[in-house]
């Protein structure tokens, strides 16, 4: 079978990111490759309050580069970002409206890219409220992050998945960033802290990926870290394949239409966690790709069952049902999908639009 050239897999865009001359602190608004909602004038508000807890950090390394991120002010003089902002860092700043200030300690977690850096200048800084109920697939998100290391930009999009990792639930959105906005916050419509942007995988839009608010709240009941420098080891997105968490391994497999491995992985996957929605719905991609729709019908519908009210999985549902001639069953999936992700509709139709029923292929 012919493969497509290797994608990469996940990566913390283009980091470092070098220092541009100073630009005004105004808040910019990302323009979106796919349909999503307007910020209203509710989100406007909840983001200016936010902006003074949201602040740029530079990492300085031993040979005088500077590479910069973005930080969420999380406790008093406790700022979060992403360890692979700060891996290969002599000196760490952060900088609030125009003020650099030193970072003395750094608490890390590099395997899960979560590091907490002590800020003593930061004290008045104010922390962003953290979230401590569960998000669900669907749920509105803005972001807000120094993209290219210049003023902080927000976008906006949604939840499409959750992925259990090591004690938490991986964001995975449609809420576009880049380079230098790694460790900035993603928050929901009260403006409550829910996740820090920190990696994408190539293969599309809709990949984007942010570590939870529950490590970050693990992350605080640490003692106090060593003082700054150089850190050692790998993020989780970061490993080879078979040390990827199963939900990477199966995009990179997806992405390079190795459906013989991801049906394999899915199968491995089910067999230790029978209950898991995602590793059904892998099955179900690769049967799809296979042209068993019969069965691949079968594994959507039982991730569904599983984890009612995924739009992904939904989405894939009513292809199913499409690819089988199964009209009352896509129009009744269809429904539900409007009714639970409504902005999803538009991807939908035009994958519906694009797939013919007795090919076997992605759509």
């Amino acid at each position: 079978m012919n493969r497509r050239p290797a994608i990469p897999l996940p990566t913390a865009e283009d980091w470092p990111v070098r220092l541009p001359a100073p630009l005004l602190g105004t808040l910019l608004v990302c323009a979106l490759p796919f349909p999503a909602r307007a910020l209203d004038e509710r989100d406007i508000a909840a983001l200016i309050s936010l902006r003074p807890s949201v602040l740029k950090v530079e990492a300085s390394d031993a040979r005088g580069n500077v590479g910069v991120g973005t930080g969420v002010a999380v406790a008093p003089g406790v700022i979060a970002t992403a360890c692979h902002v700060t891996a290969h860092a002599t000196t760490l700043r952060v900088v609030s409206n125009g003020e650099r200030m030193q970072v003395s300690n750094q608490r890390a977690e590099v395997a899960r890219d979560l590091c907490l850096l002590d800020v003593p200048g930061a004290s008045q800084v104010p922390p962003v409220p953290l979230r401590d109920t569960p998000l669900k697939p669907g749920e509105e998100l803005v972001a807000l992050g120094y993209i290219l290391g210049a003023a902080p930009r927000v976008s906006n999009g949604t939840v499409l998945r959750l992925h259990d990792y090591d004690g938490g639930k991986v964001i995975q959105s449609t809420t576009p960033f880049t380079s230098g906005a790694s460790g900035g916050g993603m928050f929901d419509r009260e403006g409550r802290l829910v996740g820090l942007m920190t990696f994408k995988f190539r293969a599309g839009t809709d990949n984007q990926f942010s570590v939870p608010v529950a490590w970050i709240s693990e992350a605080l009941r640490l003692p106090t870290g060593p003082e700054v420098a150089p850190l050692s080891g790998r993020a989780f997105w970061d490993a080879p394949e078979a040390g990827l968490p199963p939900f990477l391994q199966t995009l990179r497999m997806e992405a390079e239409r190795r459906w013989s491995d991801l049906e394999a992985l899915a199968r491995q996957w089910i067999a230790g966690n029978p209950d898991s929605a995602s590793a059904w719905h892998a099955l179900g991609r690769a049967q799809a790709a296979g042209g068993r729709g019969s069965e691949a019908l079968q594994s959507f519908a039982r991730a569904d069952a599983l984890e009612h009210g995924n739009p992904v999985f939904l989405s894939d549902l009513a292809l199913a049902h499409y690819r089988q001639h199964d009209d009352q069953g896509y129009a009744r999936t269809r429904a539900e999908l409007e009714r639970i992700a409504p902005s999803a509709l538009s991807t939908l139709d035009a994958r519906a639009g694009a797939c013919t029923p007795d090919i076997p292929q992605p759509c």
